[in-house]
C-alpha cells in the first residue's frame, strides 16, 4: 500500500455518529497543514474519526495518494494499516512502560525486530527533543514533555498523514508554543499532509497555510487562512479573529445595507458601493473593533448609537450599542474619558472603508 510522504489526502465523505450527519470534503497536500475550525458540536471530531477508520458508518471517499483507504463502493482499510496518525489532546501514554517502549510499541506491533525499533524510537525521541528521557516512565513527564513522547509514538508508526485533534489545548501558553514549534518542523521535514482540528485561531495562524471551518456537520467556508480569517464566514470565525462581522442586502446602487437590531428606528448603516453587487445580493462587511473612530470626523461610513454595554480592555473599554449589538467598538480609555463613554450615552461612530472588507455572497 502506498500513500507516504508526497502524498496528498484528500476526503469526500459523509459519516454518521447517532443521530449526528457529517459531508465533508477537504484536501490536504504534502508539507501542509490544514486547520479545521468549528465550534462545538460542528464534527471536527467525527471528520479525523472517519479519517482515521474508527467511525464505521462512512459513505464515500478517502484517499491517501494513490491509495484508496475507504472507497466508494464500501471497501475500506482497517485502521491498523491506514497509515493514518491520530494525536489527540491527552497523550494516552501507556503508564507502565519506558517512554523508549511506549515509542518502540508501534515498530514492534507492525513486525520490526527489538533491535530496530529501539534504535528508530530513540532516535525520534531525538528528534522531538526528549533525548535522555528514554528510561523515564510517563507519569515523570510534564504534560508537554508527554506530548513531545506522543508525537515520536505517532511518528513510529511511519504515516502517511497526520491528525492533530486539539493538540495544544490541554498545555500552558509557553509549552504550547514550543509544541507549535514541533508540529512546524516536522511538517517541513516530514513533507506529509496534516489536518490540524483547533479552537484557537493562534494554531491556524502560526501553522496553516489554509483552513477550512466545520458547522452543523457542513464545510461552510474553505480557502487559505488569510483570506477565512480576514473575511470570515460566520459569527463563530469573527469572534475568533476579533473582528466584528455584519451581513444585509445590496441597495439599488449595490450598497451593503445593515439594518441594525430589529424594530430599532435609524440603526440602518450603509457601506460604500461593491463593483457587481446587484439589487438583493446577500453582502456581508467585516472590520477590526479598533478600525471605529468615536466621535471623529472620518470620510465614509457613520452611524450613531447608544451605548448598552461596557468591557474592560487592555488600555481601554469596549463599546456595544442598543442600535447595534453586534458591533463591537474598542476605544481607548483616555478617548473614552474625553468624549463621555457611559451607559446610554449618545455617541457618534465613523469606519475609513479603507478599514474594512466588504462582500456579496448572491
Amino acid at each position: 500500500m502506498s500513500g507516504g510522504p508526497g502524498s496528498a489526502l484528500r476526503v469526500d465523505v459523509r459519516a454518521r455518529v447517532g443521530g449526528f450527519a457529517l459531508r465533508g470534503q477537504l484536501r490536504a497536500e504534502p508539507g501542509e497543514i490544514l486547520a479545521v475550525l468549528g465550534p462545538n458540536g460542528a464534527g471536527k471530531s467525527t471528520l479525523l474519526g472517519a479519517i482515521a477508520g474508527h467511525v464505521h458508518d462512512v459513505a464515500g471517499t478517502i484517499r491517501l495518494g494513490d491509495a484508496e483507504l475507504h472507497a466508494a463502493n464500501g471497501r475500506l482499510v482497517p485502521p491498523e494499516h491506514r497509515r493514518v496518525g491520530l494525536l489527540g489532546q491527552r497523550s494516552l501514554l501507556f503508564p507502565h512502560l519506558s517512554v523508549l517502549d511506549n515509542v518502540a510499541f508501534g515498530p514492534l506491533a507492525q513486525g520490526r525486530g527489538r533491535s530496530e525499533a529501539g534504535a528508530e524510537a530513540a532516535a525520534l525521541l531525538d528528534e522531538v527533543g526528549m533525548s535522555g528521557f528514554e528510561d523515564r516512565r510517563p507519569a515523570q513527564l510534564s504534560g508537554g514533555q508527554q506530548q513531545r513522547v506522543a508525537i515520536a509514538r505517532a511518528l513510529a508508526a511511519r504515516p502517511g498523514a497526520l491528525l492533530l485533534d486539539e493538540p495544544f489545548s490541554g498545555l500552558d501558553a509557553q509549552t504550547a508554543a514550543q509544541a507549535r514549534r514541533l508540529i512546524a518542523e516536522l511538517r517541513d521535514r516530514r513533507g506529509i499532509p496534516m489536518i490540524l482540528v483547533t479552537h484557537d485561531v493562534l494554531d491556524a495562524v502560526v501553522l496553516a497555510e489554509r483552513t477550512a471551518v466545520l458547522q452543523d456537520g457542513e464545510v461552510v467556508q474553505e480557502g487559505t487562512t488569510r483570506d477565512v480569517l480576514g473575511h470570515p464566514g460566520s459569527a463563530f470565525v469573527a469572534a475568533l479573529a476579533g473582528v466584528n462581522l455584519v451581513t444585509g442586502r445590496a441597495d439599488a446602487d449595490g450598497r451593503l445595507v445593515h439594518p441594525g437590531a430589529p424594530g430599532v428606528a435609524g440603526a440602518q448603516i450603509v457601506f460604500p458601493p461593491l463593483a457587481g453587487a446587484t439589487v438583493g445580493d446577500e453582502m456581508s462587511a467585516v472590520f477590526a473593533p479598533g478600525a471605529v473612530r468615536i466621535g471623529t470626523a472620518v470620510d465614509g461610513i457613520h452611524w450613531a448609537g447608544t451605548v448598552d454595554s461596557l468591557e474592560p480592555i487592555p488600555g481601554g473599554v469596549r463599546i456595544t450599542t442598543l442600535e447595534h449589538p453586534d458591533i463591537a467598538v474598542d476605544c481607548s480609555s483616555s478617548t473614552a474619558v474625553s468624549v463621555g463613554v457611559r451607559p446610554g450615552a449618545r455617541l457618534s461612530f465613523a469606519l475609513s472603508p479603507a478599514d474594512v472588507s466588504v462582500r456579496a455572497h448572491g
